[in-house]
């Protein structure tokens, strides 16, 4: 099968000249208020004044017994909380507002030190790791190695940042996403994420055969929470990211985050079945490189899912945005958009 192809990337656009976007809640409605709390189907912003700027967090809920998302809220069993202010651990699940619940997470004591998380970000260059052949950024959580489960983001960048998996080749990958805030000391301590960025060393996107036999390689060498296991990417590496969902489904990812990508090859080869995996795509609305349709049209499709119904399918997008949509996406630029909070609220069963 060809891979998909599109044009290398902006550079990361100049952040005052943005505005901030819409989210659809996975109700399917488009909201720039975003939606209250407390309910699994609202959504997950505050309200927002005219320039999408965040001005009050979405009112408290309290969420239902077998889970849900909300304001400041305090879950039953499994239950989530995203938003808000603290959350309160449940029985089964942590809760996360802007700090986490002590249910559900690793064990906080021993292994890796803490400190600036730069110092626990390591090139592992192409052919010195073994059980893969790809470069990749490694980043282990404070206290990892004491013999708990993480949870795990796989991040695929553009294709501005592709290599061939060199020490010198895998700066590139530093320059957006979760390895850039990382090495710019931006990342908390309370995101108890495994990071692992690994390089596309091709032309074009990575095949799907490639992110799963980095996936493979991944949850074989790493301490990782098999049921907290979640996909990114940016540009050609979230084209990648639904094409990997559209052969693999919820085999092993929990949830993903597609952003400036196209979903619609993945949603044509298995219809609503994609909707197995929580989805929350990211897209410029003047996107000049990737068509926002296929963040817009592939969403709008899964909500209209019914057999079965889509486990939660959400769209953010930007008025005005080009290629960059994911700059203000990873480092919170608009923090009621908590991508790292809504990854942890969906565990698989």
């Amino acid at each position: 099968m060809s891979r998909p192809k599109v044009r290398a990337h902006l550079a990361s656009a100049a952040l005052a000249s943005l505005s901030f976007g819409c989210t659809v809640d996975s109700a399917g409605v488009s909201d720039p208020n975003g939606g209250g709390g407390g309910t699994p189907s609202g959504g997950v912003s505050g309200n927002v004044n005219s320039s999408g700027t965040a001005t009050t967090v979405g009112a408290a809920g309290t969420a239902p017994q077998a889970g849900g998302v909300g304001g400041d809220a305090t879950a039953g069993s499994g239950g989530t909380g995203v938003g808000g202010g603290d959350g309160v651990g449940g029985a089964a699940g942590g809760v996360f507002g802007s700090s986490a619940g002590s249910a559900g997470m690793p064990n906080a004591t021993g292994g890796a030190p803490g400190g600036p998380p730069s110092g626990r970000q390591t090139a592992k260059p192409a052919g010195t790791v073994q059980g893969t052949t790809v470069g990749y950024w490694e980043y282990l959580p404070p206290h990892y190695g004491n013999g708990a489960k993480y949870p795990l983001i796989i991040f695929r960048h553009g294709l501005g940042e592709n290599g061939n998996g060199s020490l010198q080749d895998l700066q590139k990958v530093t320059k957006h996403g979760p390895p850039k805030l990382i090495a710019a000391n931006q990342w908390p301590e309370t995101r108890t994420f495994i990071v692992l960025s690994a390089q596309e060393s091709s032309t074009t996107c990575p095949t799907v055969k490639e992110m799963d036999d980095f996936m493979t390689f991944a949850l074989g060498k790493y301490d990782v929470d098999l049921k907290r296991v979640y996909l990114t990417g940016l540009s050609c590496g979230a084209i990648a990211t639904w094409n990997y969902l559209g052969d693999h489904t919820d085999e092993r990812v929990a949830a993903a985050i597609p952003i400036a990508g196209d979903g619609r090859p993945a949603f044509k080869k298995i219809g609503c079945q994609l909707g197995k995996v929580p989805i929350w795509a990211f897209h410029g609305q003047a996107d000049d490189q990737v068509a926002p349709a296929g963040s817009i049209e592939t969403i709008a499709n899964l909500k209209a899912c019914t057999n079965p119904a889509a486990l939660d399918a959400r769209l953010t997008t930007y008025p005005g945005v080009k290629h960059d949509s994911w700059t203000m996406t990873y480092d919170l630029s608009n923090p009621a958009n908590d991508i790292y909070a809504w990854l942890m609220s969906h565990p698989k069963p």
